[in-house]
């Protein structure tokens, strides 16, 4: 998610990124936290949130992407950018997300971001509708925003969609973060060491509007609490689902809020089963919450 809800930026500053001298002194103090600067950014990357572009088929992704169904039906859809960072955090718009980090510059750009924040161990290095292709064992092409061409070739493979041992599966699982690095991420995040103040209320409002999967953590998240969150789920194949993921900030009635990474991998149990297991560490936090 980065700095999207209110960065003027869809566009990489010259020099910026993991080899700019900044970048450099933060690998070699990675125990040093730090808040990017908003300015530095802001002169590169002057998109606004109500600024409008046109989403067409070929912008399209893969699997969940309401967006897509808009666009078979008029031909093309023009919206917001602030439009667009809604959809990728409240329905998982896969298509929001890909357009999102395109106009920011690609993937470099929001690895660079993270870098710049010294925030270790979160790496975004691809798109979307890239990695749920990979996920399949396919390669990414554009042939595939029509989903029966991926489907019909996914199913030609085995789960996952390649041998076990491959360079790439490897590389597919390596991909998400630990648990307690994603806690550090969503920490940082609530707490406005990353954005600004007003940054940060609009993502986390965005995030306590998301409507997916409301049977994993927010089912374990009583009264008097709220909680902002983001799902992520990968297809069943032969019985074995990928992921099953929920991450997000719960607010106590205090105000204090506590970060919360859950991480279902290659598990057999049914959708409900993984849901539950998600919902009962909610539960099990907010229980044992002073």
């Amino acid at each position: 998610m980065g700095q999207w809800p209110l960065w003027r930026a869809l566009r990489p500053c010259s020099g910026l990124g993991p080899q700019s001298s900044r970048a450099k002194r933060a690998g070699r103090d990675r125990s040093r936290q730090k808040r990017p600067n908003p300015d530095r950014f802001r002169s590169c990357w002057p998109f606004l949130l109500g600024d409008r572009l046109t989403i067409r088929r070929d912008d399209l992704s893969v699997n969940i992407q309401p967006i897509a169904d808009i666009v078979a039906e008029r031909g093309s859809f023009e919206t917001s950018i602030g439009d667009l960072v809604s959809r990728a955090v409240v329905e998982s718009d896969s298509a929001a997300t890909d357009v999102l980090i395109s106009h920011l510059g690609g993937t470099k750009a929001v690895q660079a971001f993270l870098d710049e924040a010294g925030l270790q161990g979160i790496r975004i290095d691809r798109t979307e509708r890239e990695l749920q292709t990979e996920t399949d064992g396919l390669t990414w092409t554009p042939q595939f925003v029509f989903p029966e061409r991926s489907s019909r070739l996914a199913k030609r493979l085995p789960m996952p969609g390649v041998k076990p041992h491959s360079k790439r599966t490897s590389r597919i699982r390596a991909t998400p973060p630990r648990p307690s690095k994603m806690v550090g991420f969503l920490h940082r995040l609530a707490t406005g060491q990353l954005l600004s103040a007003s940054s940060t209320a609009h993502l986390l409002e965005v995030m306590n509007r998301t409507t997916t999967f409301p049977d994993r953590l927010r089912a374990g998240v009583p009264s008097g609490w709220t909680i902002g969150h983001k799902t992520g789920t990968s297809q069943t194949r032969n019985g074995i689902n990928g992921v099953t993921n929920d991450v997000g900030i719960l607010t106590a009635p205090d105000g204090t809020h506590v970060a919360v990474a859950a991480f279902v991998a290659e598990s057999r149990a049914g959708k409900d089963e993984r849901a539950a297991t998600i919902a009962a560490a909610a539960r099990a936090i907010t229980a044992a919450y002073k």
